[in-house]
């Protein structure tokens, strides 16, 4: 395996669910829920300016992507965790979110199973 390749997976399933249980941790706050947002706006727009930058590795673009899809994910977990009231129904939003983290992976993969 690729050096690249190694440290997208340990990224995606190991760094993605941290960070998304991290963010989870937080207080249900709407000010929380709003940051996050911005924070997710802000990873995109970085890994747009950065494929547009002819130098720069599409890499680095790919772990700007990466990183607002984790606060998109965490931000709809811990949105969902302050509506719900149940505890078993928090875990279980827990559970997804932190499951959901590791989608991209699969898509890099398919990308790469297609591309040949």
């Amino acid at each position: 395996m690729e050096s690249n390749v190694l440290i997208a997976f340990g990224m995606t399933f190991v760094v993605g669910p941290v960070l998304a249980a991290l963010l989870l941790r937080m207080p249900p706050r709407v000010w929380v829920i709003a940051l996050l947002a911005v924070g997710v706006v802000g990873a995109t727009f970085v890994a747009n300016w950065l494929t547009s930058q002819s130098q720069m590795s599409p890499y680095a673009s790919l772990a700007a992507m990466w990183l607002a899809w984790v606060l998109a994910v965490s931000m709809v977990g811990l949105a969902l965790r302050k509506r719900i009231e149940n505890p078993r129904l928090r875990r279980w939003v827990t559970l997804v979110t932190l499951l959901a983290t590791t989608l991209p992976w699969f898509g890099l993969a398919t990308a790469q199973i297609i591309s040949g």
